[in-house]
């Protein structure tokens, strides 16, 4: 063979083989990137996850943290004795009388100033003479759950919102009713609420008192978002708690108020959890 073509022969396998090697290290390199830039959107992945977490978490703190927390003003304690509902009784019957004789009109005059003469009955929660009802009130109500009748007893949604001592809503949910919830809706013209006030426990008797649970705390809802938990002392008296302006929502629609059961004072006998009344002050009345 000539020596010429020795030479290119030789010349042409060198370039093939350099050209191949070439592209072998094009491959391992863009392998090697491809492997670099994999691994690197799996850590920027993980990293933008742990960041999204730690950012709900500091949400959701931001959240619970925002939350507000009331005591209550503790209110007289109201009078349910058989002594008090014969005495409203009486009173009630010389108030509708014109007859009445110099001995009776003292009698009166006493009892007038020992009940009050606004209250119809002793279990009267608000007199009837002007108030906040007047002028404002819920037009609706209701529970996540009522325990069923026992006789003559009902335990009903509306009984926490009659404005009587005699009656109680009592949840029904098997324990103690924890998550279980009672709530308000006002018209949107109806007067703002500033305070509430709670009726806490089965109050018409010593004993359905303190052998049913009371709420220690309730969680309250405005339109659907969580404002505030109210602690509630274990005691017979209403409880009283200013908790700002609500009402007139700007849209138009209603105002609700929910509360939610968190946690009970325990009942001597019955795990059930009542509530006597929820009612309402505030202005835009007279």
């Amino acid at each position: 063979m000539e020596k010429w073509m020795i030479v290119f022969i030789t010349s042409i396998s060198s370039f093939q083989i350099k050209d191949y090697i070439t592209g072998l290290d094009m491959k391992l390199i863009f392998r090697k990137n491809f492997v670099h830039t994999r691994k690197t959107l799996r850590m920027t992945i993980k990293n933008i996850s742990i960041l999204l977490l730690v950012l709900l978490g500091w949400n959701y703190a931001s959240a619970q943290t925002n939350v507000k927390t009331f005591f209550p003003k503790i209110l007289a304690i109201p009078d349910l004795s058989e002594q008090a509902q014969k005495g409203v009784a009486r009173m009630m019957e010389l108030i509708n009388r014109t007859d009445l004789s110099e001995a009776e009109d003292k009698e009166l005059e006493i009892l007038v100033e020992k009940y009050g003469e606004g209250k119809a009955t002793a279990w009267d929660v608000i007199d009837e003479g002007c108030s906040w009802y007047c002028g404002g009130g819920n037009y609706k109500i209701k529970a996540s759950s009522v325990l069923n009748a026992q006789g003559t007893n009902s335990y009903e949604a509306e009984a926490a919102n009659d404005l009587s001592y005699k009656t109680a809503w009592v949840e029904g949910k098997k324990g103690a009713g924890i998550g279980e919830y009672i709530e308000y809706h006002f018209k949107n013209n109806s007067p703002r609420v500033t305070s509430i006030i709670i009726s806490n426990g089965y109050v018409k008797s010593e004993y359905a008192w303190k052998n049913n649970n009371r709420v220690k705390q309730l969680k309250l809802y405005v339109n659907g978002e969580i404002y505030g938990v109210l602690n509630l002392a274990d005691v017979k008296t209403d409880q009283e708690f200013a908790i700002g302006t609500f009402g007139r929502n700007p849209d138009g629609s209603d105002l609700i108020l929910k509360f939610e059961i968190l946690d009970v004072y325990p009942g001597s006998k019955y795990n059930d959890t009542a509530i006597t009344e929820i009612y309402f002050d505030g202005i835009d009345v007279h």
